[in-house]
C-alpha cells in the first residue's frame, strides 16, 4: 500500500516538488519513500510494507531501464500471475507485485490490467515511446487524480492535496457546493476543483506527446441472469467469498477483522476465523447512545467465533473529532459514517496495519432498504402504464375537457420515475429547501441531470440492477470508497473487502433476483450465508448504519462550533449559503426539531473551504 504521485511532460515534477508531495502523504506511506526524476518524468512514492518488505520498493523498473512503474494497492493473485509469467519464460527476479505488473505489460500489453485481482491504482512510464499509463482497478477502491496543464504536461497523485501542492493556479468548481449539499460528496470523476479529475474505476487514462485519452476495460454485466436453484447459488456464493477472504490473508504484518456483529462484517470473520492457523484479531467501538451502539452484538459473535475481540465505547468531544477529521479530507465530504470508520481505524491501527472488512455487501447482494422499492414498483407499473395510457386517450376525448379527469390525468403524469423515486432517496436536501438556503447562482441541478441519463442508460436491466448500476457508479465509488480509504490510510492501516473480489462482484449481480430481494427480506443469499455459519439468533437483527448521533452532537458538544463556524463573517462573505436561511436552520434544529441533513453538510463544507481554500 503506498501513496503515489508523479507526472509526465514539461513540467514533470522535480525531485524537490516530489519529496514535498510525499511529505503531504506520508500517512499513506510512512514506511519507506522512493524517487525516480529524468527529463520529461517524475515518480515518486511513500510506502506501507505489507507484503514481500525486503523485495517491494519503489518505483521499480525492468532490467533495460526503461520501463518504470510505482503502484498504490494490492494484487491479490500476483503469486499466480508471477507462475503464468514463468510458463512464458520469463524470470522474476524479485518477489514484488511491481516487477509481476512490470512484465505483464511487457508480455501483454495494456491487455494484462484485465488479468488482476485486486485494489490499484498504477502508473507506468514508458521510455520507449515516452508514454504515461493511469491504471485504476475496476471499482475505483484506490484514489487516482490527475491534472493536465496548459503545456501539456500529466500530473497524477493519490491524493488532491498533492496536486495542489503542483498547481496553485486551480479554480473552485462551484457547482460542487450544491452537490455536496444534495449528496454529501463530489460526483466521480469530478473533484472541488477544475482543472483535477479522477481515473474512472476500471479505466486507463494514456498519456503520449501532450495528448491524453482513456479507455474503459472493464464493465460489469447486469443483464445476463444464472439459471441455477437457490441451493446451488448458496453453495457457490459461500465458495466464492472465502476464496476471496483467503487471497485477503496474505500479509507480514498484523491482520484482524472491522466487526460489527451484521451479517457482513460476520460472514468476513467467520471465514478468518475457518482459514486463519491463529486467533482472528476484532476490533469495534461504540456511542453511549444505544441507538448508535451495535458493540454487544459485536461481542456476542466474536464470543461465538473465538475471536480476540477488542472493544471501545467512545465519548468522544464531537468538535474535537470534526475538527480532525476536516483536516483529513481534501475534497468536500458529508456522510457523517466518516466519523466511526475514522476512530474504529484509529483503534485498530494500535495493534493492526491490514483489516477486513464487510464493504459492498450491500451492493452486491441488494442489503439496503431503498432495494425494496423494487417488487412494489413491479407490481405498480403496469397498472401505472396502462391508467397513463389511458389518460392519453381521455384527453383527445370529450372527457378531457371535465376538470376532474384533467387534474387525475396531469396528477398521474407527475408520479416519478423510479430513477426519480431513486434521486429523491438518496438526496440529502429536498429542491426547495436547498434553494432557499443556497445563495442565488450556487444551486446547480447538473448532478440530478447527469444521474438520471445514466440511471436511463440501465432500463434494459432489471428494477433491481437498475438501482444495483446506479449505487456502483456513483453511491460505492463517491462516497462509500472514498470514505474507507480517507479514513483508513488516514491512519496508516490497509482495509481488504472480500465482498468486493471481482469473482464475488461479477456472481452476486449475475443472479436472480429473488434471490436477493425475497419479499421484503434484503440481501437474502448473504444472510443464508451468514445463517449457516453462526446461530440465526446472533445475527437476524433489523440493520443498524454505522452512524453517529449526529442531531444530538450539533446540538451539544457541537453547537458552539456549529454557530460560530456557520454565522461569522468568513461564512458570510463567502457567498456559499443565505446568511438568514442558515440562522433560522440552526434556530429550528436547536429547538429541538432535526435539522442535521442540512447543518451537518454546510459545517463540513465550510470547515473544508477553511482547511483548503483560506
Amino acid at each position: 500500500m503506498c501513496g503515489i504521485t508523479g507526472g509526465v511532460g514539461p513540467s514533470a515534477p522535480t525531485k524537490q516538488l516530489l519529496d514535498a508531495q510525499l511529505t503531504s502523504l506520508d500517512h499513506r506511506g510512512p514506511d519507506d519513500r522512493g524517487t525516480y526524476v529524468n527529463a520529461g518524468i517524475g515518480l515518486g512514492m511513500g510506502r506501507l510494507a505489507i507484503v514481500e518488505i525486503a523485495a517491494g520498493k519503489q518505483p521499480a523498473s525492468d532490467e533495460t531501464g526503461r520501463i518504470h512503474v510505482v503502484f498504490n494497492g494490492e494484487i491479490y493473485n500476483y503469486r499466480e500471475l508471477r507462475h503464468e509469467l514463468e510458463q512464458h519464460g520469463v524470470h522474476c527476479r524479485s518477489l514484488s507485485e511491481s516487477e509481476v505488473i512490470i512484465n505483464l505489460y511487457l508480455q501483454f500489453g495494456l491487455d494484462f490490467v484485465s488479468k488482476l485481482n485486486g485494489m490499484f491504482a498504477i502508473a507506468i512510464h514508458d521510455a520507449r515511446d515516452n508514454s504515461l499509463h493511469l491504471i485504476r482497478d475496476r471499482l475505483g477502491k484506490k484514489p487516482l487524480w490527475i491534472s493536465q496543464l496548459k503545456d501539456g504536461s500529466l500530473l497524477f497523485a493519490s491524493e488532491v492535496r498533492a496536486l495542489m501542492l503542483a498547481r496553485p493556479d486551480r479554480t473552485l468548481r462551484i457547482e460542487m457546493i450544491s452537490v455536496v449539499m444534495q449528496y454529501g460528496y463530489v460526483n466521480s470523476p469530478n473533484s472541488a476543483f477544475n482543472e483535477i479529475q479522477q481515473v474512472p474505476p476500471a479505466s486507463v487514462t494514456s498519456w503520449r506527446n501532450g495528448k491524453t485519452n482513456t479507455f474503459v476495460y472493464w464493465v460489469l454485466d447486469f443483464e445476463t441472469k444464472i439459471k441455477i436453484s437457490y441451493e446451488e447459488a448458496l453453495e457457490t456464493t459461500k465458495e466464492l467469498i472465502e476464496a476471496a477472504v483467503s487471497r485477503r490473508l496474505i500479509s507480514e504484518r498484523p491482520l484482524g477483522s472491522f466487526l460489527s456483529g451484521g451479517y457482513d462484517s460476520t460472514v468476513i470473520t467467520a471465514y478468518m476465523a475457518k482459514l486463519m492457523d491463529q486467533r482472528v484479531q476484532t476490533y469495534s467501538i461504540g456511542f453511549h447512545s444505544a441507538q448508535f451502539n451495535e458493540a454487544h452484538h459485536a461481542r456476542e459473535v466474536a464470543k461465538y467465533l473465538g475471536t480476540n475481540h477488542h472493544e471501545e465505547i467512545l465519548s468522544p468531544d464531537p468538535a474535537l473529532v470534526v475538527e480532525k477529521i476536516s483536516h483529513v479530507l481534501d475534497q468536500p465530504f458529508a456522510d457523517s459514517s466518516i466519523v466511526p470508520t475514522y476512530l474504529l481505524a484509529k483503534f485498530a491501527r494500535e495493534d493492526l496495519v491490514v483489516a477486513l472488512s464487510g464493504d459492498g455487501g450491500d451492493e452486491v447482494f441488494g442489503g439496503y432498504d431503498r432495494y425494496l422499492a423494487t417488487p412494489i414498483l413491479q407490481r405498480l407499473n403496469p397498472v401505472l402504464g396502462v391508467a397513463k395510457f389511458a389518460t392519453k386517450v381521455i384527453k383527445k376525448s370529450p372527457l378531457g375537457q371535465n376538470r376532474k379527469m384533467s387534474r387525475a390525468g396531469t396528477q398521474l403524469k407527475a408520479m416519478p420515475s423510479i430513477a426519480e423515486r431513486y434521486f429523491s432517496i438518496q438526496s440529502l436536501t429536498q429542491r426547495e429547501v436547498l434553494q432557499n438556503l443556497l445563495c442565488s447562482g450556487i444551486y446547480e441541478e447538473s448532478i440530478a441531470i447527469d444521474f438520471r441519463n445514466h440511471f436511463n442508460q440501465g432500463i434494459e436491466f432489471s428494477k433491481l440492477n437498475q438501482l444495483v448500476h446506479s449505487d456502483f457508479s456513483y453511491y460505492l465509488p463517491g462516497d462509500i470508497l472514498t470514505k474507507v480509504d480517507i479514513a483508513t490510510m488516514a491512519n496508516s492501516l490497509e482495509l481488504r473487502s472480500p465482498m468486493l473480489d471481482v469473482n464475488v462482484v461479477e456472481w452476486g449481480v449475475s443472479l436472480p433476483d429473488k434471490y436477493k430481494i425475497n419479499g421484503f427480506e434484503t440481501k437474502h443469499i448473504l444472510k443464508d450465508v451468514a445463517r449457516s455459519l453462526v446461530p440465526a439468533e446472533l445475527i437476524d437483527r433489523p440493520k443498524m448504519g454505522f452512524g453517529i448521533p449526529r442531531a444530538e452532537w450539533l446540538r451539544t458538544g457541537m453547537k458552539e462550533m456549529v454557530i460560530d463556524t456557520l454565522t461569522d463573517n468568513t461564512a458570510s462573505q463567502r457567498g456559499w449559503f443565505n446568511p438568514i436561511e442558515v440562522k433560522k436552520t440552526i434556530d429550528i434544529h436547536m429547538s429541538g426539531e432535526d435539522k442535521d441533513s442540512q447543518l451537518w453538510p454546510m459545517l463540513m463544507l465550510e470547515l473544508w473551504a477553511r482547511t483548503w481554500l483560506d
